[in-house]
């Protein structure tokens, strides 16, 4: 018998339109342009309109990711999807998307790992694969860092953007 492999078979992305640049946070915090860039090569990180929650920006990755590869979201098996910012304590984000995308097949978990999160989330997909669990899962790694993010604190609101968000196909390799 031989073993099953998993493999990434499409990739879709998402970042809100909303721009945020350094010269906004001119305005909101004591810092400049140039202490900005200097310190962390940041120029401008793209930011929700308020109210908007992670479970949009996965699903509109999730969307790109399923067209490109020509899979429809009743094929999917499994949702898996990395947030430190998620929707609600529950349900998971995961069964947010699954029911946005009309993944009717689907069952999702979240995985909170912080930057790390979407490595663990993929690993843990490929292993749903490699095991023979399933054929199709989705994983996606998104979040809306505004949404927990103080503003005034410049040690960490100038390092942080929404809709790093990535979603990725897995499939056994045949």
């Amino acid at each position: 018998m031989s073993q099953r492999r998993a493999r990434i078979t499409a990739l879709g992305t998402y970042v809100p339109e909303r721009v945020m640049t350094n010269a906004d946070f001119e305005r909101i915090v004591d810092t400049s342009d140039e202490w900005i860039r200097t310190r962390t090569g940041i120029e401008q990180r793209h930011v929700v309109e308020p109210g908007t929650p992670t479970s949009e920006l996965a699903v509109r990755a999730a969307r790109k990711a399923l067209e490109r590869h020509g899979v429809t979201p009743a094929e999917v098996d499994l949702i898996v999807v990395a947030t430190v910012t998620p929707d609600m304590v529950f349900p998971a984000t995961a069964c947010v998307v699954q029911d946005k995308l009309g993944a009717s097949r689907a069952w999702g978990f979240d995985i909170s790992a912080a930057c790390s999160g979407f490595l663990y989330a993929l690993t843990l997909g490929a292993q749903f694969v490699e095991t023979g669990a399933h054929d199709k899962v989705l994983v996606v790694g998104a979040d809306v860092m505004t949404s927990i993010l103080d503003m005034q604190d410049r040690t960490t609101c100038l390092l942080f953007g929404d809709g790093l968000t990535q979603s990725v196909n897995c499939e056994r390799i045949r």
